[in-house]
């Protein structure tokens, strides 16, 4: 039952949080405010959660999940309230760039890691993967009910519906039987001890946080900050846009199940080199497409697929390099630099411009190349079956 009320949490929030890039650009016309005024809050907001991210960890360590969880929900239906009566770019700063920013630092990737790397790094893989699935698939789901809600009737409706719903989801974290202060793995020597970040300060640590930086910037950056702008800046409409978004999540809900799978019964690192180097070919592709909707709609596919790929591997890495018991903290400082990433990828690609996209997206790819030679640098986590460190 906690699982579940945790994955709808996950899933509800998951499809709020994607109003923002969807519709920035209808709110844009609408309200008579120039490009960078949508795009500032965007990329604010993905830089906020990074900062909050260690804050997060800490925050499930030391009162579990429901008190968080409920917080974070709490002020991620306010900000989409506020919304609808923001009409200039410091009011969008607070409601997405505070509001939506802070709440977001409680993610997926975050929650995902620290339940399931509980019981050892065996079967962290599956579990991280079924959990953080819901984040897509709750994406999927916003991109597809908005687009067609703020085509229907108006983005206003869309903002409140979607506050509606981010609280009905408080209300059953409130009532469900979540445990609370240590349902999560934790310590207890390094609960008095010791700052959010892990004891390993090595050259893995460094490594590990490098990938992370690549792999937000190639994916937070280029999918939840600017994608929905590049469909639109190409001549797409809002509901072709919001269809090759959704066809990116979808892939990425696949992806997160198949890779949990595949990282707990493959070497990890060497499935993760692999995912990097297909990415970059992707991303290095792109450009030299029409960006129709039927090219755009084949690199959602693959491109969804592949990010999603990622992260169990990266979690089975993490385990097997800093340690199983240090995975929660350590999540928390590799989300800053996941997400830090992000909002460097979508600052650099939003200040390149359609124009020069082609420019950005190379970049990013050749990035990931680099990555993928970063991976091999790291030692595999422990076999299945191998009793955990």
């Amino acid at each position: 039952m906690a699982s579940a009320i945790v994955a709808l949490a996950i899933f509800a929030g998951s499809a709020a949080r994607v109003l923002p890039a969807l519709l920035a650009v209808t709110i844009q016309q609408d309200r008579g405010l120039q490009p960078s005024d949508v795009f500032l809050p965007i990329t604010l907001g993905i830089a906020v959660s990074a900062c909050a991210s260690p804050f997060a960890a800490y925050s499930l360590e030391r009162w579990g999940v429901r008190a968080p969880l409920i917080a974070s929900l709490a002020l991620l239906a306010l900000s989409l309230a506020s919304t609808t009566y923001a009409a200039s770019a410091w009011q969008l700063i607070v409601a997405w760039g505070l509001g939506v920013g802070f709440s977001g630092s409680l993610s997926a990737a975050l929650l995902g890691a620290m339940i399931g790397s509980r019981g050892g790094a065996t079967h962290c893989g599956t579990r991280y993967g079924l959990l953080a699935s819901m984040q897509p698939l709750g994406s999927a789901a916003g991109l597809l009910l908005a687009s067609r809600a703020a085509n229907a009737l108006d983005w206003c409706f869309v903002f409140q519906a979607a506050a509606v719903g981010v609280l009905a989801t408080a209300i059953a974290v409130v009532l469900a039987p979540i445990s609370g202060r240590g349902a999560l793995l934790r310590e207890r020597k390094f609960k008095r001890h010791g700052a959010a970040r892990p004891k390993e300060k090595n050259w893995r640590f460094c490594v590990l946080a490098t990938i992370f930086c690549i792999c937000g910037a190639s994916t937070s950056g280029l999918i939840d900050g600017q994608l929905g702008m590049i469909c639109m800046g190409t001549g797409l409409d809002l509901t072709s846009s919001a269809d090759v978004m959704a066809i990116v999540v979808f892939g990425g809900a696949i992806g997160s199940v198949v890779s949990g799978h595949l990282a707990d019964r493959c070497p990890a690192r060497t499935v993760l080199a692999l995912y990097f180097v297909v990415r970059a070919l992707l991303l290095l592709w792109l450009p030299f497409t029409g960006f129709s909707l039927v090219e755009l709609a084949r690199f959602g596919a693959l491109y969804g697929l592949d990010a999603a790929l990622t992260f169990p591997a990266l979690v089975r890495l993490m385990s097997g390099n800093l340690g199983a018991r240090h995975v929660g903290r350590a999540m928390g400082w590799m989300t800053v630099m996941h997400l830090g990433g992000g909002a460097i990828g979508s600052a650099g690609i939003g200040a390149l411009g359609p124009a020069a996209y082609a420019v950005g997206f190379a970049g990013l790819g050749l990035a990931c190349l680099v990555a993928a030679g970063l991976v091999v640098l790291l030692k595999d986590a422990r076999a299945q079956g191998a009793p955990s460190g």
